[in-house]
């Protein structure tokens, strides 16, 4: 057993919400304890744990108490938990971690910096003055680092551009999933068998939350423009969010029931049966996107996954075929690329090479250890 422990600080828990960060936090820190390190997480959740996750887990809150009981909560927590400080203490998002900057003087300090939670807000249409607010605890907790982690050479340049970061501080290293787990072992028939999908129909899968920056909005009005080319093609939208009301109604009011369904939140353990089954998957994102862990997923279990030139999403696709990056982020855009795709004018990786390249490149067996290596030099890193 190494004598490193490892703190981690999330957002949400994998059971309750499962978006990307918090898949992220829930890999890492399974690859980890597998590794033989002691790791401790403490999230926010509405659910019980349930199942062991292989290192220890604790809820702290849940998502919606009021956040000054929620800070109160993980203040009381943390000021039992620092009086021991052999760890390092990895936070994954400044909202939670803000109300710890003191405490952290004295502790080894990790961010993973998945995105500007101010800039976020702004988009999904939160007054300036919340903007203005989150910016400055952002600030204040990204100061505060010994090490930053960023998913994305994009990311990294924004960090230190916007925050005035020392970039020496921060260092790049992709996401990374367990292949093995991403990969249901099935063909595309026997997987819409299994969900109950038309065997009949070419379909398109895009799985993101539905809000505004991640373009799921933009993709239905990209399917209106192409429906009557392309009339046979299904696009099936996974994932919960505000935007639902307002995607159910553009779907109405533009007759496109035959052609784009909601398919609500999609468990984790569905996610690789849903992207083996999907002829392509597309990352329709139209702003600050630091990864993209849908993206490898998707390939992971043999599916192409197409993305809008935005963020971090031509860093992932373009080193294994340029022709994943669709030419713009718009509708039309968008179409265009998508018509070609399903015209046969695009040679795209078949399954064996997705699932090569996200092994090669984005298994937790490559990833794992060099996000060690950034939180054990942590300690080593001048306040």
């Amino acid at each position: 057993m190494s004598e490193s422990k490892f703190l981690h600080l999330g957002l949400g828990w994998i059971g309750d919400c499962g978006g990307g960060l918090e898949r992220y936090q829930d890999g890492i820190c399974r690859a980890h304890a597998a590794m033989g390190y002691p790791v401790e997480s403490w999230n926010q959740s509405r659910v019980p744990i349930g199942i062991d996750p292989g290192y220890q887990a604790f809820i702290y809150a849940s998502p919606v108490d009021k956040r000054r009981f929620k800070l109160r909560r993980l203040r009381e927590l943390a000021e039992r938990r620092f009086r021991d400080r052999n760890f390092t203490f990895v936070s994954h998002h400044a909202s939670v971690s803000s109300s710890l900057v003191k405490m952290l003087s004295e502790t080894p300090h990790v961010i993973h910096f998945q995105g500007p939670w101010a800039d976020e807000s702004a988009i999904e249409g939160a007054p300036k003055w919340k903007s203005w607010l989150q910016r400055r605890i952002e600030c204040r907790v990204y100061h505060s680092a010994n090490r930053i982690i960023t998913l994305s050479d994009a990311f990294k340049r924004l960090i230190v551009e916007r925050y005035g970061v020392d970039e020496a501080k921060v260092h790049v290293i992709p996401g990374g999933i367990d292949t093995t787990a991403a990969d249901p072992g099935v063909g595309r028939i026997e997987a819409r068998e299994r969900l109950g999908w038309p065997k009949d129909r070419p379909i398109l899968l895009s799985v993101r939350r539905l809000v505004r920056r991640v373009g799921v909005d933009v993709l239905v009005d990209a399917v209106g423009q192409i429906r009557d080319r392309h009339p046979d093609l299904l696009t099936l939208i996974g994932g919960a969010g505000p935007l639902k009301g307002e995607l159910e109604r553009r779907i109405s009011d533009n007759n496109l029931g035959n052609h784009v369904r909601l398919l609500g939140f999609i468990p984790d353990e569905q996610l690789p049966f849903a992207y083996a089954a999907a002829d392509y998957s597309i990352v329709p994102t139209q702003g600050l996107e630091g990864f993209g862990l849908v993206t490898i997923e998707s390939m992971a279990a043999g599916t192409p996954s197409f993305v809008t030139p935005v963020g971090s999403l031509p860093e992932i696709v373009t080193p294994l075929c340029k022709n994943l990056l669709l030419p713009g982020s718009d509708a039309h855009n968008i179409a265009e690329g998508v018509s070609q795709i399903l015209g046969g004018l695009l040679k795209v990786p078949d399954a064996d090479h997705c699932k090569r390249y996200v092994r090669e490149y984005f298994d937790w067996s490559v990833i794992a250890p060099r996000v060690l290596g950034m939180y054990e030099s942590a300690s080593k890193f001048g306040q």
